[in-house]
């Protein structure tokens, strides 16, 4: 058994890992091995840069690595790994060969809890949707006890009542594809895990700071989000914590609602962290 916890995120495009940035931090600072990975450059036909100076439509792709390297140095976790496929082309890998490929990723990795897009994929994107059926096929396929096998399956979620205090973010559209897509946000009773993130907030929002081809700055000078627009104090409240659906487990009874990803695990062999309770 490995000698402390292991947090696998699996994402479609750079800046993607911010969806669960807080929490990345969070357990980093525990000691958790905290490790990203990305499906795609993220420079597919419907990449933009947010800013033209920043860098030409042929170097897109590199630069986004470069400012997801950058994002996850200032989370404090391992650099990311990339998986290698072509951004706005991910509903058209073979399911079985893809899944394949990331069961392996998560045999050499050994997390016990892996976290990736819902099936809703935010807001319908079809890169995201695509990755979260790849990583939960995956996740089953990985369920062999000759390896040491992941315990938790974990989707990322916006809660539907965000979008109700949210207007700005309800009205939001995605241009993919041709689409204008909207948030769909999950029920909130399917909600099982909210992870305060408060204290590291600020770490986050610095992550953010990074991907300058994709978030422009606000009047404010920080990097412009989803939530920007919102009044400050409803801003604090919403991003405070960080929401997701327990999807799948092995060789446990879960317990939710959760405070935190590694409820109800045994804490690894040596480890300093406590176990069975929250980090």
């Amino acid at each position: 058994m490995d000698e402390q916890f292991t947090l696998l995120g699996v994402f479609a495009h750079p800046d993607d890992e911010l969806s669960m940035g807080g929490c990345l931090v969070r357990y980093a600072l525990q000691g958790v091995r905290c490790i990203v990975a990305c499906a795609t450059r993220g420079d597919g036909p419907d990449a933009q840069s947010s800013d033209p100076a920043i860098t030409t439509r042929e170097a897109l792709g590199r630069a986004r690595l470069e400012e997801l390297a950058c994002s996850c140095r200032t989370l404090g976790i391992a650099p990311p790994l990339l998986l290698g496929w072509q951004d706005g082309e991910l509903d058209t890998l073979d399911l079985e060969e893809a899944a394949g490929a990331v069961a392996r990723l998560l045999r050499d990795v050994r997390p016990q809890v892996v976290v990736t897009h819902g099936p809703e994929g935010g807001y319908g994107h079809p890169d995201h949707i695509a990755v979260s059926r790849v990583v939960t096929r995956a996740w089953e396929l990985a369920g062999d006890p000759a390896h040491e096998e992941p315990a938790k399956l974990y989707y990322t979620a916006i809660p539907r009542s965000i979008l109700q205090h949210s207007p700005q973010l309800a009205q939001r559209r995605a241009d993919i594809r041709g689409a204008q897509l909207p948030f769909r946000g999950v029920a909130d009773e399917a909600i099982t895990t909210v992870v305060d993130i408060a204290a590291v907030q600020a770490r986050k929002d610095a992550a953010r700071a990074c991907h300058r081809t994709q978030f422009q700055p606000a009047p404010d000078g920080q990097p412009r989000g989803f939530f920007s627009d919102l009044p400050e104090e409803m801003r604090r409240r919403l991003l405070s914590h960080e929401r997701f659906v327990l999807a799948r487990t092995r060789g446990l009874t879960p317990a939710v609602p959760e405070t935190g990803l590694f409820d109800g695990l045994p804490a690894p062999r040596t480890s300093h962290l406590a176990q069975g309770r929250d980090l």
